[in-house]
């Protein structure tokens, strides 16, 4: 069952599998290999040598170009210091697990605190997908009135601290989030992706600072100027295969100082990876911005929301274009606005992208023929009473039509009332 779509799976789902990829296949190389091996004098013995590579790999090493001369101050060799290949694996966990926080935390806001069990409802109608037709009717109307229940008691008006300043102030304003607004799980859904933004951003600015190279933000840029003007793109300061290590070696009383130099085959693999991650996130990045402005314009303009529902009224034949009575209009305009709101528009949505137009039609039709009736109230006599919100009936309820006649409902014919139900 998927309760996100594509742009949020590539973010918290592939990306995080690359990235454990990347972990297991570095230390691997780190920790089965030979990460490191340095140029030793002849005179070190064995132990020597494995001291030597052991000490360099902890120690950290730096880089001087072969067309500069080695500094005498050792303080002045330090300033291109590499200081980030020995934690690379650990930096790869942590980036997997930024990637993956958002998605958890839409997973327990959305499965615990959205009031209604989301990833159950959605489980239960999946499955209904294999049943005989009497079945899945069967289980889809208990999916809708459960539905019709946690719609119908979405009400501004509540309990708690406060609750006549919180009124007057979201009057005041005209916005109001939360379950009692009906867009609890719509701008929880927006939070999300935003994080999920904020983290693509953030971690080629961390990766910046953790890999100690100047703007590794605009490192996909270099390497691709570097393809077209035909230049050697893995000649990189940035990943550095040959480097220089200085150390003490104590023998006996006297203290040698050695500066040697060193290769580093992790660094092989630590360019591809991280010339392939910075495309990666950027592409995420730039997917997810797009995908927030999408977002934010589904929640701001009502228009998507009320062709989603048309289109499945008109399959029930609940509603028509060409039809202008404006009693229909009205209902249908209150069924998506004062009973669906957004957040029962949001599950239809996630419902169509888990199962089919089938499901989603028939939950649709039982859940409009559960507000019609609810704001229909038939006599034997064929008058026809509005049911106000308190559940009172108003006889004398009119509908203006266009031409500009008043007809009262009490007037309607009884073959017409009876096809509004």
């Amino acid at each position: 069952v998927h309760d996100d779509n594509y742009v949020d799976r590539l973010s918290h789902y592939y990306t995080v599998i690359f990235l454990l990829f990347m972990q297991i296949t570095v230390v691997t190389n780190e920790y089965v290999g030979d990460p490191i091996h340095c140029f030793c004098p002849t005179e070190f013995t064995y132990n020597e040598i494995d001291y030597t590579n052991y000490l360099c790999w902890v120690a950290n090493t730096y880089q001087i170009p072969f067309s500069k001369p080695i500094p005498a101050n050792y303080e002045v060799r330090r300033t291109d210091e590499i200081t980030y290949y020995q934690w690379v694996p650990l930096i790869l966990l942590l980036m997997a697990f930024l990637f993956k926080l958002p998605r958890n935390i839409w997973k327990y806001f959305a499965y615990t605190h959205s009031g209604i069990g989301l990833k159950r409802m959605l489980d239960l109608v999946k499955m209904t997908q294999g049943d005989t037709p009497e079945d899945r009717k069967k289980k889809l109307k208990t999916v809708a009135m459960f539905l019709d229940q946690w719609m119908t008691n979405i009400s501004p008006h509540r309990g708690g601290c406060f609750p006549n300043q919180r009124s007057k102030v979201i009057g005041y304003f005209g916005i109001g989030i939360g379950r009692h607004h009906g867009n609890y799980l719509v701008f929880l859904c927006l939070f999300t992706k935003c994080l999920f933004l904020l983290n693509a951003v953030g971690q080629l600015f961390f990766l910046n600072e953790f890999l100690g190279s100047d703007k590794f933000y605009i490192y996909g840029y270099e390497v691709i100027q570097s393809i077209l003007t035909e230049n050697d793109w893995s000649r990189t300061h940035r990943f550095p295969r040959v480097t220089l290590c200085d150390f003490d070696l104590r023998q006996m009383t006297n203290v040698q100082r050695w500066t040697l130099q060193c290769v580093l085959p992790v660094n092989l693999y630590n360019e591809k990876f991280f010339i392939f991650l910075w495309f990666w996130i950027t592409i995420v990045a730039v997917l997810t911005f797009f995908n927030v402005l999408y977002t934010v314009l589904l929640i701001v303009v009502p228009f998507n929301r009320k062709s989603f529902i048309k289109k499945y009224l008109k399959i029930i034949d609940a509603y028509d274009r060409e039809n202008k009575d404006l009693f229909t209009q009205k209902l249908t305009r209150d069924f998506v606005d004062k009973y669906l709101h957004q957040d029962g528009i949001f599950l239809l949505k996630l419902i169509t992208s888990n199962c089919n137009t089938v499901m989603v039609t028939d939950i649709v039709q039982e859940l409009f023929d559960v507000y019609k009736k609810r704001q229909l109230n038939l006599e034997t006599n064929g008058v026809a009473h509005f049911v106000h919100e308190q559940g009172e009936p108003n006889p004398r309820h009119h509908v203006t039509p266009r031409k500009g006649r008043t007809v009262h409902i009490r007037e309607m014919p009884k073959a017409y009332l009876e096809s509004l139900v």
